[in-house]
């Protein structure tokens, strides 16, 4: 599990540590899409003889494929490894890549280093789960044991057995503040565990460096309930151990005060030595380490002075060289191994979260291997590894009462030293006393200076980045209001130009309002004249036909009376006999040349009469098709005078065909008989030539007005059209190329119901 912050500032010490353990390290790890080997290796670059460092390095793919681009410097790495280190042939590296479930990296070291005696530095026997540093080779003579290795601390014996000094399984237990990986050496799990779950009777500090209030780190102390002989500061830095047991204060005065007191510090702040054992000596590092020991002499005077208490029996040691030695305490009790709040990991790899267990907890009941199912809580123990991990927090201990533990040691410790001192003494104290209070009210001064100017830049710094966000958020503003001043107009122009889009479309629909009324009352105004002229045309029919039976009436009259009033003609008179001449015809109407009825003497009768009258027949049948379907009516009319004319001319000829000869009376009667009808016909077509020009020339009128009026409503039709094609987004081209005969197909009601378009379109 990734920890929340780096560790250290050169990374874990890999290089530095390898080298220093073995001569030779090979890397293998493997990536998801890519596998590498690198060889570390001092033997292989003193046979080289090489100026500077050279790592032998081949990438291939999860397939086995390389991916050097270079083959000489693959031989090469190949060449290198082959020779110096533990494995033979390309083979064997991707055997032991293939060996690495999923993602991992496996280090080698070889050529491990030895003493002077030729034996190995770490020892490999003592403990077959556990690597450790080997003892110092005993003294020449000397017959007693030889102590485990110890690193140097004041004022402790080297007697004193300090697992974590020499153990690889102990350092790397407590390594880490608060461990979240699983750790295995020589194939046994190592069970870490967190220093602040080894404290009992704890309390709680801070402290600030002076150069930076606002930099701060938390102090616990408390007794260590597994080994008290095992005291002193833990220092991390960034969750990772520097210096383990670190004595300050008390702890570093040849006497018993102080012993078995742990604190653990994380002082992030600080700066770490390169091989990461121990901080940079700095100012603010010694100023820390002087706070730790003030805090551990209120916290002994609190716990031990102030209650009477002595620490435990013990057995002095000897001193050694006129120096007095620290004795070793003895094992605690049973209720003094329980700590204030016990942490437990679990053990399994999926989860590894730690579990508070209640208060009482004795860690000694605890199994070996712990899972979240075993939580003494049933709710966490349901959930298992589903339940979320508790956050652990510095127990906060209450300012005020921080303060009157300091007064109270204070007090106790100026009552202490006025007992053995003179009245110079106390005066000398008084003054110092005097100079120290001034001195830090001088301090306190500087520093609520120095905070007061910090807090003023922070005020200055705040108020122009307020200036700069007050300028940006005005302008901001400025541009928003602009815009919206923009959007206004254009919203306005937009509405202005719809009014006036809307007063245009008003004014062109009154416009075409105003030709459709003009159009409609012209096409009522030309209905009453058609209407007018119709009914005068039928008038003239009527009066003209009252006229014709007038005067047929008229012929027919004076025909009866010449009949009674002729005597009996001659055969001379009836040689000389001839019909009577024939009304003026329609073609002498119109200035044409006419021929006369036939002459019905014995010489023969003309055959012109027929003719004329089917050339009669057929300019007034194209004249009908030229007309509407009210002046056919009329000229339907006129038609059946035209046939009985046809009609009368055809008896005419057929009479004087059959003429008989003269002679006899029966000629005479017949003669006279045939007078009666060619008299009667003549009579008849007479009349009806009579009326033929008047027929005639008003159907010529009747024509020409048609085709007039026709002309007029095309006109009007198309100029109505032009002013709708306007509303209706029409082209107007469309309307202008239509003929008079192409009017009768346009539906006008439809183009006339049709809404107008918007102004959009």
């Amino acid at each position: 599990m990734v920890i929340g912050k780096p560790i250290g500032k050169y990374g874990s010490g890999f290089k530095s540590g390898s080298m220093r353990l073995g001569q030779d390290a090979l890397v293998l790890t493997k990536h998801t899409a890519s596998q590498s080997v690198g060889f570390l290796s001092q033997t292989f670059l003193k046979a080289a003889k090489a100026e500077e460092i050279l790592v032998p390095m081949i990438s291939w793919n999860l397939d086995g494929q390389r991916l050097n681009a270079d083959a000489d410097d693959v031989q090469q790495s190949l060449q290198a490894i082959r020779d110096y280190s533990v494995f033979q042939d390309e083979a064997g590296l991707l055997m032991q890549l293939d060996a690495i479930q999923g993602t991992g990296t496996i280090i080698i070291i070889s050529n491990l280093r030895r003493n002077s005696a030729h034996q190995l530095e770490l020892d490999f026997d003592a403990d077959a789960s556990d690597i450790r540093i080997a003892a110092d080779l005993p003294e020449q003579g000397s017959t007693s044991p030889v102590p485990n290795y110890q690193q140097s601390r004041a004022t402790q014996p080297k007697e004193v057995d300090v697992p974590l000094d020499y153990s690889l399984r102990q350092y790397v237990s407590v390594l880490y503040k608060v461990p979240r990986m699983q750790i295995f050496i020589r194939e046994k799990k190592v069970k870490v565990k967190r220093m602040t779950s080894l404290l009992r009777n704890k309390i709680q500090e801070t402290y600030r460096p002076q150069s930076n209030p606002e930099l701060r780190c938390d102090i616990e102390m408390g007794f260590n309930t597994e080994n008290e002989n095992l005291y002193g500061m833990m220092l991390y830095h960034r969750n990772r151990l520097i210096r383990p047991y670190h004595r300050v204060g008390l702890q570093l005065e040849p006497n018993d005060k102080g012993l078995g007191v742990l604190g653990v510090v994380e002082a992030d702040f600080l700066t770490p030595t390169h091989n990461k054992q121990d901080f940079d000596d700095t100012p603010a590092y010694r100023n820390m380490i002087n706070k730790l020991g003030n805090v551990l002499r209120v916290y002994w005077w609190e716990k031990m002075d102030r209650l009477g208490k002595t620490p435990r029996a013990h057995s002095p040691l000897p001193a050694r060289g006129g120096r007095t030695r620290v004795p070793q305490i003895q094992a605690p009790s049973a209720e003094e191994r329980i700590p204030d709040d016990l942490w437990v990991q679990c053990d399994f790899p999926q989860c590894l979260k730690w579990r508070k267990m209640p208060g009482g907890t004795d860690p000694s009941s605890l199994p070996d291997n712990w899972f979240c199912y075993n939580h003494p809580n049933p709710a966490v123990a349901a959930l298992s590894h589903r339940a979320p991990e508790e956050e652990y927090k510095v127990p906060a201990e209450a300012e005020a009462a921080k303060q009157e533990r300091r007064r109270l040691f204070n007090a106790a410790e100026r009552e202490r030293k006025s007992k053995n001192k003179t009245a110079a003494e106390l005066a000398q104290e008084e003054r110092e006393m005097e100079v120290k209070k001034k001195q830090q009210e001088q301090q306190a001064e500087a520093a609520h200076i120095a905070a007061e100017r910090r807090r003023l830049q922070q005020e200055q710094a705040a108020a122009l980045r307020l200036h700069a966000e007050q300028k940006k958020s005005m302008k901001e503003e400025q541009l928003r209001q602009q815009q919206m001043q923009r959007l206004h107009q254009e919203a306005a122009r937009q509405q202005q130009q719809a009014v006036l889009r809307a007063q245009k479309a008003e004014e062109e629909r009154a416009i075409y309002q105003a030709a459709m009324q003009n159009l409609e009352q012209r096409n009522q105004y030309l209905q009453q004249q058609e209407a007018q002229r119709l009914a005068d045309i039928e008038r003239h029919r009527k009066q003209r036909l009252q006229e014709e039976q007038a005067q047929r009436a008229a012929q027919a009259r004076n025909d009866e009376a010449q009949q009674s009033s002729v005597p009996q003609h001659s055969d001379q008179a009836e040689h000389d006999w001839q019909a009577p001449a024939a009304p003026q015809t329609r073609q002498q109407a119109r200035g044409q040349p006419h021929n006369p009825l036939p002459d019905l003497s014995p010489k023969g009768a003309s055959r012109s009469s027929p003719s004329r009258s089917g050339k009669r027949s057929l300019s007034v049948q194209d004249s009908a098709n030229r007309s509407g379907s009210r002046k056919r009516q009329v000229l339907d009319m006129g038609h059946g005078d035209v046939g009985h004319a046809k009609g009368g001319g055809a008896t005419q000829q057929h009479a004087a065909a059959t003429a008989p000869p003269q002679g006899t009376d029966v000629d005479n009667q017949t003669t006279a008989q045939i007078t009666n009808v060619v008299s009667e016909d003549t009579h008849s077509n007479r009349g009806d030539a009579g009326a033929a020009p008047v027929n005639d020339v008003q159907e010529r009128d009747a024509e020409d007005s048609q085709l007039e009026l026709v002309s007029k409503l095309a006109r009007n039709l198309q100029m109505a059209l032009k002013a709708l094609s306007v509303l209706k987004g029409v082209d107007s081209t469309v309307f202008e190329q239509l003929q008079p005969a192409d009017l009768g197909n346009l539906d006008l009601h439809t183009l006339c119901q049709t809404p107008s378009p918007t102004p959009s379109q």
